[in-house]
């Protein structure tokens, strides 16, 4: 429990004291990725081994792949905040260096030490792909099967109708996806699940381990919330990190134990919950079936009783 502490303490400050001052100077979001780090960075450091592999090559052309992937999805994304698609975008050169974190997260999964690359492995090689196709199509289909069924009934959708055309809006969706794995998700999960959930399961059942996942990762976003990117009022910080939250961790849980404890399957699934409630249409009010869907895991995969070792 002494290293769980360790971690959760260690995540808090490599993010806040980077986050508070850059939300006090008005930073725009590109640059608070410096902080958002904080999670999967504190990961790697607590799982070093000092047991030395081979791989570095394999290292170093994964990262520098990535990094160039990730500097066109800022590109793209900077370019398209608040205005709709369009050609041309662009260039900027200086967000090659937030590209860099999330790159060198992913290229950990070949780290020559043993700790970091048995951390990381799942966020490259999965168990299986099936779950992590899963976690992609998951959130979907919640939204929209149930809000169609409504919407015959007379519900009314919210959509964020398109203001160009299909393909520029479906390229835009794409973007806000990719950003949301990359930056978010690659950047958070291999902590929260890859390291906490993970080992609060050796000794707890799932379902109680992912509420002690739950409170710090909710608490963790506080100098975003506050500092008025996420949840900018404190009843819009209950609904999002307190009501909602919480089944969402269970649905995590649910999805990285199924998955084979898979960190890309949990990335993937927070960049869906993240993202498709933004671009998909939905009514509003179906989305409280979420505690139905988590209920419903709870009591299929039996969480409350401890995993099989």
């Amino acid at each position: 429990m002494k290293k769980l502490w360790t971690y959760i303490g260690l995540a808090y400050a490599l993010s806040w004291a980077v986050l508070i001052p850059l939300i006090h100077w008005h930073a725009n979001e590109e640059v608070l990725i410096f902080g958002i780090c904080g999670p999967a960075f504190a990961a790697m450091l607590l799982s070093r081994s000092g047991v030395s592999l081979t791989g570095r090559r394999r290292r170093i052309l994964c990262f520098i792949g990535m990094t160039l992937l990730g500097w066109v999805v800022l590109i793209f994304t900077s370019e398209w905040r608040g205005v709709s698609p369009h050609w041309p975008v662009h260039i900027k050169p200086w967000l090659i260096a937030p590209a860099m974190l999330p790159a060198w997260v992913i290229s950990g999964a070949f780290s020559k030490d043993s700790g970091i690359r048995n951390l990381l492995g799942t966020l490259v090689h999965p168990p299986n792909w099936r779950w992590p196709a899963i976690a992609l199509l998951s959130m979907p289909a919640f939204l929209l099967l149930p809000s169609a069924l409504a919407h015959a009934f007379g519900a009314p959708l919210q959509w964020p109708a398109p203001q160009s055309s299909a393909g520029m809006y479906a390229a835009s969706g794409i973007v806000k996806f990719s950003y949301a794995l990359i930056f978010a998700g690659v950047l958070e999960e291999p902590g929260w699940r890859g390291f906490l959930l993970e080992r609060f399961q050796y000794k707890f059942s799932p379902l109680v381990a992912s509420l002690l996942v739950w409170l710090p990762w909710a608490l963790w976003h506080a100098p975003l919330d506050f500092g008025g990117w996420v949840a900018s009022s404190l009843i819009l910080y209950l609904e999002i990190r307190v009501i909602f939250l919480i089944p969402l961790t269970i649905l995590t849980t649910w999805i990285y134990n199924r998955s084979g404890h898979a960190i890309l399957a949990a990335a993937i699934f927070h960049a869906s919950f993240n993202t498709f409630p933004l671009i998909l249409p939905f009514v509003p009010k179906m989305y409280a079936l979420i505690f139905v869907w988590a209920g419903y895991v709870v009591v299929k995969d039996r969480m409350w009783r401890p995993l099989k070792t």
